[in-house]
């Protein structure tokens, strides 16, 4: 009996600890001097609009208790009509929690958390089943545009979708019907846990929606968890940031909340139709669709099939097998001949001529500057001999001492 109590207040006193660190940590203030992080750059960044100055200064200095100190007192001041809650500041630490990076210098950092700062959010959530594997998903995932295009085959939509960079975190997209967008793809996991299930994007959309035309900027997160043999259970959580109070009180309403929500389950919806006839068996609209019969889309469609027939695939593979037919096309690279070697002739005082004028001579190489490591050539191969007729551009005759 003894030993139990001593075990769980061990336990206790442990717990205790941990808690009591926790608390300290949550509120001890990380102070970023101008040195690290001018004001020149915080300008720079929010480009120079004083309000998103405020809303990144304040916001970080109390949500996360990061002070920059290139931040003005007005800046670091609290939006009189926001509260600053759990609630307001629960976005901020998710963000963290997932692996988020707080360095000024990572990719959208100011762009994401000088949004946060805002006054005015809208927040949508949908969530629901598709059905694929962990495979299949994380396949379409790494390879985008062949996923509209596969969508488009058998729906005749007009998806698009395309990476603006070569690490593909950068992307744009649409439907074709009034919803397009630009879009970093932030988190493709959650600290290091699930690739490709726990998914954070950060975007500039555009939408048509009843009688408004709406262009602003939107957080959202997607996480998904096989629940059954192809079964994939997902949750779209969406913080939308509204320009003013108007368009705020318009994006709170239940009728506009429940429009957007409809969009998205439309969305979901032509995904499940186009995965129901891809794995019927129906493949009539690849064969018709002269978009999948292109080099690149065929290899996508080979892939594609293996791994719905079990095969692995990883995030980040598509960029692997990318780079690797880059360097089997790659030219080989050719290296241009030897340049003839420059000599010195000494001719020796003494020397006699011969009969067709020719003197006695001895033959010096002149040392070679390093070469370039472009031209080099592997040091196994064999040194070519001069041909001696290589001398006669390069020959310098230099007279013995006792000729001056």
């Amino acid at each position: 009996m003894r030993c139990v109590f001593s075990r769980s207040s061990f336990v206790s006193v442990c717990l205790a600890v941990v808690l009591a660190l926790g608390y300290s940590l949550s509120f001890a203030t990380t102070n970023v001097p101008a040195s690290e992080v001018t004001r020149k750059q915080l300008l720079m960044k929010v480009k120079n609009k004083a309000d998103d100055m405020r809303a990144f200064c304040s916001g970080m200095n109390k949500c996360l208790d990061i002070k920059y100190e290139a931040c003005t007192g007005e800046e670091l001041k609290l939006w009189p009509k926001v509260e600053y809650n759990e609630e307001f500041c629960a976005p901020y630490k998710e963000l963290v929690n997932r692996g988020f990076s707080t360095d000024f210098k990572a990719p959208m950092m100011v762009d994401v958390f000088l949004r946060l700062g805002r006054q005015y959010r809208a927040i949508y959530e949908n969530e629901g089943t598709i059905p694929l594997e962990v495979n299949e998903i994380t396949y379409l995932f790494d390879n985008m545009p062949f996923t509209a295009d596969l969508v488009n085959a058998y729906l005749e939509t007009e998806y698009t979708l395309q990476y603006t960079s070569r690490d593909r975190r950068y992307f744009s997209g649409g439907n074709g019907h009034g919803l397009s967008g630009d879009f970093y793809w932030a988190l493709q996991d959650s600290a290091g846990a699930k690739p490709a299930l726990r998914n954070m994007f950060f975007g500039y959309g555009y939408a048509q929606i009843l009688k408004w035309s709406l262009k602003g900027t939107a957080i959202a997160y997607l996480d998904m968890d096989l629940v059954a043999p192809r079964t994939l259970k997902y949750k779209l959580k969406a913080i939308v940031f509204p320009a003013n109070s108007v368009l705020n009180s318009i994006m709170q309403l239940r009728v506009f909340k429940s429009v957007v929500n409809s969009k998205i389950d439309g969305i979901v919806g032509d995904i499940k139709k186009a995965s129901k006839m891809y794995f019927g068996g129906n493949k009539k609209p690849i064969t018709k669709d002269k978009r999948l019969h292109t080099p690149e889309n065929e290899r996508h469609l080979a892939e594609f099939n293996s791994v719905v027939a079990g095969g692995p695939w990883k995030l980040g593979d598509a960029i692997n097998i990318e780079r690797k037919m880059l360097e089997l096309n790659r030219p080989p690279t050719r290296l241009r001949p030897a340049e003839p070697k420059q000599h010195v002739v000494i001719v020796d005082s003494t020397a006699t001529t011969d009969s067709a004028g020719f003197v006695d001579a001895v033959v010096e190489a002149v040392p070679e500057p390093v070469a370039d490591s472009a031209q080099t050539m592997d040091s196994t191969v064999p040194a070519k001999s001069v041909d001696p007729s290589d001398f006669k551009a390069n020959i310098t005759i230099k007279k013995d001492s006792n000729n001056e």
